[in-house]
């Protein structure tokens, strides 16, 4: 009997710890002769080191020191490993970190990519969108970030990066199992996580592929012991993981920080420029715009407007190159409206969702977002090179979509990121809003995009020479 209940013990803590990190403490040194840990993967980045050092530790013998110094303040470095795992039901586990940092001006965060069969992702977890946040001079603390793992999950896929300047230390790396025991999840859970799916299952486009009994039985199972609001964002990720296994890589959650930065201003740090190229060519660069507010977007589009304006009247332009390649997305509205003197008025594209669909239109002052004093082309009829790339997405895809079947207008370069469904927001009850993929888009000729914008001419750049660019101006400048 002794034996069978021995046996019996070992294997609830073989499931238990499911999943460990080898080289947890980084203890163990590639060999004898680096100062690089056993088990982990440091990919060198240009402005920082990684090294293991015994001067600063929370435990053991070294800890893994970062420093950052880099010129490109979008820049970051990260440590990951890869953990296979085998779990026969849905589970709430923590990833857990001691971190400690100095004159950190940046910010530090765990996060973990959720992979099933064949390394598909199937859920993504970021300790900075749970509330986490690490700057500054700080001593040793215990971080700790929330996953929701099922029995389709196969390997995790997991890291810690640090961005911007100063140092960071990382030490004791682990995962726990979260046990809710039996005690029922509070009103306010219940709540708030109705709330939630009511939204998803009413206005996602993707609602029908999911088997909602199977995840309101799960949910029930994942709410148990869970107390606040706060602790309830664990259910709605697992909704979004679910929504993500029917093919929705677009919905996410922006939390009560986050909303409130996006509804008072801009919160993309690059603006656009403009110059005027060889030969009379005018070049508009466009990032993402990230913001609903009012006075913010008219500023952002009628700052393109100036660009497009002095570049006009102060040149003699052949032919315009719309640089879309950095665009991430945001909201399309400003962006759109700040192109207006490139666009023709009048429906440039459509929102769909089943037999609905409704147009977006260009005004003679914009879009949505009004520009005082709407600026026009001095020659309608130059020809415009939309560039657009694997880091165009979302509602730079949009923007590109504007142009789509256009007569003087032709796309240049890789396909785009794939973002191109279209988020609308719901606000929720704590503060954070859900942007939900709640319709497909298309073309003003009423094409669908599914999958993501192909370029007219597919070119590549290198690191020598921007090959797409060369390209466009070379169409621009034919007669």
């Amino acid at each position: 009997m002794k034996k069978i209940l021995l046996l019996s013990y070992l294997l609830l803590f073989v499931f238990a710890v499911n999943a460990q990190f080898a080289n947890s403490g980084f203890e163990q040194k590639i060999n004898a002769g680096t100062d690089q840990p056993k088990d982990w993967n440091l990919v060198p980045v240009e402005g920082y080191t990684a090294t293991l050092t015994d001067q600063v530790k929370h435990s053991g013998i070294y800890s893994l020191k970062m420093v950052g110094n880099p010129t490109d303040p979008s820049k970051y470095m990260n440590v990951t490993q890869t953990l296979e795992v085998n779990y026969p039901v849905v589970k709430r586990i923590k990833v857990t970190a001691y971190i400690k940092t100095e004159n950190l001006k940046g910010n530090v965060a765990m996060w973990c990519q959720i992979w099933g069969e064949n390394k598909k992702r199937i859920g993504f977890e970021n300790s900075g969108s749970q509330g986490l946040i690490i700057n500054g001079t700080t001593d040793w603390q215990k971080y700790s970030m929330t996953l929701v793992v099922s029995k389709e999950t196969k390997n995790l896929y997991l890291g810690a990066y640090t961005m911007g300047t100063g140092t960071v230390w990382f030490d004791d790396f682990a995962i726990e199992e979260m046990e809710g025991g039996n005690e029922e999840p509070t009103a306010e859970v219940l709540k708030f996580s109705k709330e939630f799916n009511d939204i998803v299952k009413k206005n996602s486009i993707y609602t029908d592929s999911i088997n909602w009994q199977v995840v309101d039985d799960d949910l029930k199972s994942l709410a148990k012991g869970l107390k606040t609001i706060a602790d309830a964002q664990i259910l709605n990720n697992y909704v979004l993981a679910q929504l993500k296994k029917a093919g929705d890589n677009h919905s996410f959650i922006q939390n009560k920080v986050g909303a409130q930065n996006y509804a008072s201003g801009n919160t993309v740090a690059i603006k656009p420029t403009a110059k005027i190229l060889p030969n009379g060519i005018g070049y508009v660069s466009v990032p993402a715009y990230g913001s609903i507010n009012k006075e913010a977007g008219e500023e952002f589009a009628s700052s393109i407007q100036t660009l497009i304006k002095t570049l006009d009247q102060e040149n003699d332009i052949k032919g315009w190159v719309v640089d879309l390649r950095t665009n991430g997305g945001g909201n399309m509205y400003p962006m759109i409206s700040g192109l207006g003197p490139f666009l023709d008025l009048g429906d440039l594209g459509y929102f769909i969702k089943g037999n609905d669909r409704s147009a977006w239109k260009n005004t003679k002052t914009g879009m949505g977002v009004n520009v005082k004093d709407p600026y026009q082309l001095k020659n309608k009829d130059n020809k415009i090179a939309v560039l657009i790339g694997p880091r165009t997405a979302s509602s730079g895809e949009m923007t590109a979509i504007t142009f789509i079947g256009q007569r003087n207008v032709k796309l240049f370069g890789e396909p785009s990121a794939g973002y191109v469904t279209a988020n609308r927001m719901f606000k929720l009850s704590d503060g954070s809003n859900l942007l939900l993929a709640s319709s497909y888009v298309a073309d003003r000729n009423q094409k669908k995009y599914l999958d993501r914008i192909y370029p007219d001419v597919v070119v590549k750049s290198t690191a020598d020479k921007d090959e797409v660019l060369q390209s466009s101006i070379d169409w621009l400048e034919k007669k």
